[in-house]
C-alpha cells in the first residue's frame, strides 16, 4: 500500500475549499499567504488579485451576495490584515457569508517584537462570528471546514481564521488533520415549522386581519424561497414588501408589491405585519411602524425576533420549508374561501401611484437641467437595465437617487453597504459579482467621493476581463449637499472651493483614468446623453471583455433624494448644534428668518 504523502497546511486548506465547491479566492499577495495560493492553484481554485486588501474582502462580500455562496478573501501579516477590516465589517453588517483566511507573525515571536505582529484574534472578534487563531497545523482543515458552514449557517456572515506563518509550512497528512474526514456528510435537510403555529399564522393573515402585509429579507433569499413566496402572495393576494438582500423576489412591478415611497404609508396603515426571515434593525426603523399591530415573525434564528410589538405567533424554521407549509395549509383549509381584500389592495394602489407621480413629476423638472440632476441620472440608468441586471449601490447622493427608480425583478440584485453603510465597495463587489454572474449586467453607481476609496480596483476589474459599468457622478464634493450649509466655517489648506463646499473635489476627468489603465471611459455633460451613454457603456464593455466608466457631470448643490423632502423647520432642528453665525449667509437666512426682519 502506497503511504499517504504529507503535504503543507495550504494545500489542505485548499482542499477543504475545492469540496465545499469555491471556485475563487480573493486578495493581495503576501508572504504569509504563498503556502494557500500554490494549494489553491493546484485545486484550480482561480485568485483575483487585487490592488488594496479591503477590496480582497468586498469583492468576496459581492460574490457571496450574488451567488448565494461562501466567498473567500485573504491577507497577510500586520498591514495585511489592518486593511481588511473594513471590508470584513462590511461582510458582518450585510450578513454575507465571507470567509477571511489572514496571515500572522510567527507564535515563537509573541510579544518579542516581530515583523508584522499583529493579533487578528483580539481585533477580529467584534466584527466576525468567530475568529480563530490557528496554534497546531493538524486543525486546519477541521477549521476551514467549520468556517464555511458556520458563515453560511442564518444569519449568514463573515468567520476568520488567523494563520501564524510558522503554521502552514508544517506537512502532515489527511489522516493526521484531526475531527475531519473527506465529504463527511451531506448538508442536512432545512427545518420545518410547527404545525399548529402555521395554522394559526394563516388563519391571522386571512381571517383576522383587514390590512395584512408580507415583508421579507435576508433569511428568505438565503433558503432560496423567492418561488414559495409569490406562489403565497399571489394565492392569498396579500401585498408584498421585499427588503434588503430579498429585494425582488417577487418581482417590484408585480401588483401585490409595494416599494420605494409607498412602503411607509402602507406598512402604517397595516393591521397585521408577517416578517418573513427580515431583522427590524436600523434599515426598517427598528420596527417602529410596528407599533399598534399583529406580528407575525418567521426566522430561521431567534436573533431576529423583533419586541417592539407583541408577536401574534412565531414561527421558528426555514423560510422555504415554512411558506410550503402555508401553501398547503391554504389549499387545504381555504379552497375557495380565502377573504376578498379589494378595499386594501385598492388603498395601497393610491399609495403606489401617489409615490409614482412624485417620481414623475421630479423628472419633468430636472430632466432639462445643466449640470446634470442626480434624480435624471438615475432615471434614465435604469431605463436601460435588463430584467436580471444587479446594481451596486456605492455613494450617498447618487444611491439615494437610485434605489427609489431601480425596480428590482429578481433577488439578489440590489447590493449596498447595508448597516455598515461605508464607501468603496462598489468596483471590487461589481468584479465578484461579475464573476458570479457572467454575461449578465453589473452596474456600480459611485460619487467621485467613493472613488478616493476604491478606484485603483478598476485596474483590478480590468486585468480580470470583469465588464462591469461604473456610473461615476462627478459632482467635485464629498459628502453632497450637507457641508454646504457651513462652508465659511472650515478653512481650507491651499487651493479654495470653487464650489462653496468645504470638502470639494478638484475637477477631475475620470476618464482619462479609465483609459489610462487599459479600461473604456465615456464622458457624459448633456442630459440628453444619459440613457445612451449608459446603453454604449455596457454594449462596449461586454464586446471588448473590460470595463467601463461613464463619468457624469452632476449638480453638486443637489443633495440625497430624501434631502428635498426637508422643511427649513426640520433642518433648523437638524442643525441646533450650530450657531447662527456658523452657517453660511444663504442658510442663515432660510434657517432663521427672524434675524432679517425689520425691527
Amino acid at each position: 500500500m502506497t503511504e499517504e504523502k504529507a503535504v503543507q497546511g495550504g494545500k489542505h486548506i485548499a482542499r477543504v475549499l475545492k469540496e465545499e465547491g469555491v471556485e475563487y479566492y480573493f486578495g493581495l499577495v503576501g508572504g504569509e499567504m504563498y503556502t494557500i495560493m500554490v494549494g489553491c492553484g493546484m485545486e484550480g481554485i482561480e485568485l483575483v488579485h487585487v490592488r488594496h486588501e479591503q477590496a480582497g474582502a468586498y469583492a468576496a462580500d459581492g460574490y457571496a451576495r450574488a451567488s448565494g455562496k461562501v466567498g473567500i478573501c485573504f491577507g497577510t501579516s500586520g498591514p495585511g490584515l489592518t486593511n481588511m477590516i473594513s471590508g470584513i465589517a462590511h461582510a458582518r453588517r450585510c450578513y454575507s457569508p465571507v470567509v477571511c483566511f489572514i496571515g500572522e507573525h510567527g507564535m515563537i515571536t509573541d510579544g518579542r517584537g516581530g515583523s508584522q505582529e499583529c493579533n487578528g484574534d483580539q481585533i477580529l472578534p467584534s466584527l466576525t462570528k468567530w475568529t480563530r487563531r490557528i496554534v497546531d497545523v493538524h486543525t486546519l482543515a477541521f477549521f476551514t471546514k467549520k468556517a464555511i458552514r458556520d458563515a453560511m449557517t442564518y444569519p449568514q456572515g463573515p468567520c476568520a481564521i488567523i494563520i501564524p506563518r510558522d503554521i502552514n509550512p508544517q506537512r502532515t497528512t489527511i489522516a493526521q488533520q484531526a475531527g475531519f474526514v473527506p465529504n463527511a456528510y451531506e448538508k442536512p435537510l432545512p427545518p420545518m415549522g410547527n404545525p399548529a403555529a402555521i395554522e394559526k399564522a394563516v388563519d391571522t393573515l386571512l381571517n383576522v386581519a383587514k390590512k395584512p402585509i408580507i415583508a421579507a429579507g435576508n433569511g428568505l433569499f438565503y433558503s432560496n424561497a423567492e418561488a414559495e413566496l409569490q406562489e403565497f402572495v399571489e394565492l392569498t393576494n396579500i401585498p408584498v414588501i421585499t427588503r434588503r438582500q430579498a429585494r425582488g423576489a417577487v418581482p417590484e412591478d408585480h401588483p401585490l408589491a409595494f416599494r420605494g415611497g409607498a412602503r411607509r404609508a402602507t406598512l402604517r396603515a397595516s393591521d397585521v405585519a408577517c416578517l418573513i426571515g427580515l431583522r427590524l434593525d436600523s434599515l426598517e426603523g427598528f420596527g417602529a411602524w410596528a407599533k399598534g399591530r399583529k406580528l407575525i415573525q418567521i426566522t430561521e434564528s431567534v436573533s431576529d425576533i423583533e419586541t417592539t410589538a407583541p408577536s401574534e405567533e412565531i414561527v421558528i424554521g426555514s423560510p422555504k420549508m415554512i411558506l410550503q407549509q402555508m401553501i398547503e395549509c391554504v389549499k387545504q383549509n381555504y379552497k375557495g374561501k380565502i377573504p376578498k381584500k379589494d378595499a386594501w389592495l385598492t388603498e395601497l394602489n393610491g399609495f403606489k401611484a401617489a409615490d409614482q407621480k412624485y417620481l414623475d413629476d421630479e423628472i419633468a423638472r430636472v430632466k432639462n437641467n445643466k449640470p446634470i440632476h442626480p434624480a435624471w441620472v438615475a432615471d434614465q440608468a435604469c431605463s436601460v437595465l435588463e430584467d436580471n441586471a444587479t446594481v451596486i449601490l456605492d455613494g450617498r447622493t447618487s444611491s439615494t437617487h437610485t434605489t427609489p427608480r431601480f425596480i428590482a425583478k429578481k433577488s439578489g440584485r440590489s447590493l449596498d453597504g447595508g448597516l455598515w453603510a461605508g464607501l468603496g465597495h462598489g468596483i471590487p463587489m461589481g468584479i465578484g459579482a461579475q464573476l458570479a454572474r457572467p454575461g449578465e449586467q453589473i452596474l456600480v453607481i459611485m460619487g467621485d467621493g467613493s472613488v478616493g476609496l476604491g478606484a485603483w480596483e478598476f485596474e483590478t476589474a480590468v486585468r480580470c476581463q470583469t465588464p462591469i459599468v461604473i456610473q461615476l457622478n462627478n459632482n467635485q464634493v464629498w459628502h453632497g449637499l450637507a457641508g454646504a450649509k457651513f462652508v465659511h466655517g472650515v478653512k481650507l489648506v491651499g487651493e479654495q472651493t470653487p464650489v462653496h463646499h468645504p470638502a470639494f473635489i478638484h475637477e477631475t476627468d475620470y476618464t482619462k483614468f479609465a483609459e489610462c489603465v487599459g479600461g473604456i471611459g465615456i464622458r457624459v455633460e448633456d442630459p440628453k446623453d444619459v440613457a445612451a451613454a449608459h446603453a454604449k457603456a455596457f454594449e462596449m464593455a461586454h464586446a471588448q471583455n473590460k470595463p467601463a466608466i461613464v463619468d457624469i457631470v452632476v449638480d453638486g448643490t443637489i443633495g440625497g433624494a430624501s434631502e428635498s423632502a426637508v422643511t427649513d423647520a426640520q433642518m433648523r432642528q437638524r442643525l441646533s448644534w450650530l450657531d447662527p453665525e456658523d452657517l453660511d449667509e444663504e442658510w442663515r437666512q432660510r434657517l432663521y428668518p427672524e434675524l432679517y426682519e425689520k425691527k
